[in-house]
């Protein structure tokens, strides 16, 4: 989902992370807990002391995902207030001018920090609070950033949001179950990355080995460069292989535009959200951790508290820092119980010593089938 909020309800925003970064929540019980939320805030690029200084049409884009996760994070706290749980939620800028990282994470206030909540997409920052929480013993959730962070031998480190490593094995093995019987066309272009990906869906360790054409494509695509491997009197499978959206939204595009061709393609966990890959001539599927439409009757009512307070939609971060507050608070004081999603923890072990857990992660992942736009079905796939 995309954020449609008004520049001036995005200064109101800003003003509100500017009141309440370290941000504290005092309910009623005994145990009190502290829970430490760590989101790129960019709050001092706003501000020159207590006064705006972007103007009304000079938000960047990189502050967008982390005003929404936090967003998010404050109506979870709203929630929260309604049961007996006594915590200290504080609420962490990591992108503060004068202030680094490790400066932050040396306060003294954090070291008997219960759990922690990161929303922070860089490697480096993932990995000094991943070694923050192991030094703690306090579990840490990745809510956002699909990467290990070359984390290892830290089993208090949880990423939600799964790595590349497991997204491609579950789309090998989701075409292993739907898509054995079929001759899969595998579409490239050059890279690392997309020799990676490559590797991992293609490996032969399914029984039995699927069957792939394979081909490398350029990012300039032409019909003519699939037509020979398409046939008209069958559905053609296709896997895109690359995290490049414009590749893929290329291959999408030719296949529409030549609806004698049946087509279903398979893309990356970049796809989801994008409208680009909207075709009507084509099924287009694609994984996600996220589904936020399974608890309807949630999702309407924040919504409609969000349109009501920020006069815009809601995107798929708030709705990750309100569930990912809510799930794993819960966890604190007793059994964790779904919100929208159905997370799958399960340990990553060490690749050489195999009883040596390096990691948490989700393992479970949405399958959706689209066209035009149009949702036809989401199937969750653990393994």
């Amino acid at each position: 989902m995309k954020s449609s909020l008004p520049y001036t309800t995005l200064f109101v925003l800003l003003l509100s992370c500017f009141a309440n970064t370290y941000a504290q929540t005092a309910l009623t019980v005994q145990e009190r807990k502290t829970i430490a939320v760590f989101i790129p805030l960019e709050i001092d690029a706003a501000f020159n002391g207590p006064d705006y200084i972007l103007g009304n049409n000079n938000l960047p884009k990189t502050m967008l995902p982390g005003l929404d996760f936090y967003n998010g994070v404050l109506m979870a706290i709203d929630s929260l207030k309604k049961t007996n749980a006594s915590l200290d939620i504080r609420i962490i800028d990591t992108k503060q001018k004068n202030t680094s990282l490790a400066t932050i994470l040396s306060d003294s206030s954090l070291q008997k920090t219960a759990l922690i909540i990161s929303a922070v997409t860089n490697r480096a920052d993932t990995k000094l609070i991943a070694d923050f929480a192991l030094a703690h013993q306090a579990p840490m959730v990745s809510a956002v950033f699909p990467n290990d962070a070359g984390v290892t031998n830290n089993p208090f480190f949880t990423v939600l949001n799964p790595t590349l490593k497991t997204q491609c094995e579950a789309i090998s093995s989701y075409l292993q179950n739907n898509f054995a019987k079929n001759t899969i066309l595998y579409c490239k272009k050059k890279g690392t990355t997309e020799d990676y990906i490559q590797n991992l869906i293609t490996a032969t360790n399914n029984k039995p080995a699927l069957s792939f054409s394979q081909i490398e494509l350029q990012d300039s695509i032409a019909f003519g460069d699939i037509l020979p491997y398409l046939d008209s009197t069958k559905q053609n499978i296709i896997m895109c292989g690359s995290l490049k959206e414009s590749f893929g939204s290329s291959i999408v595009k030719i296949l529409n535009e030549n609806p004698a061709y049946k087509a279903t393609v398979i893309g990356m966990p970049t796809w989801d959200g994008d409208k680009s890959f909207n075709a009507t001539n084509v099924e287009i599927i694609y994984a996600s951790p996220y589904y936020f439409n399974g608890n309807e009757k949630l999702l309407k009512q924040l919504t409609a508290a969000y349109k009501l307070k920020y006069l815009g939609r809601p995107s798929d971060q708030f709705f990750k820092g309100f569930e990912t507050l809510l799930y794993f608070t819960a966890g604190l004081f007793s059994k964790s119980s779904s919100v929208f999603n159905n997370f799958k923890l399960m340990p990553v072990y060490n690749s050489s010593i195999k009883s040596q857990i390096d990691y948490q992660e989700n393992k479970n992942l949405y399958f959706f089938r689209k066209q035009n736009g149009q949702l036809k079905s989401a199937k969750a796939s653990s393994y």
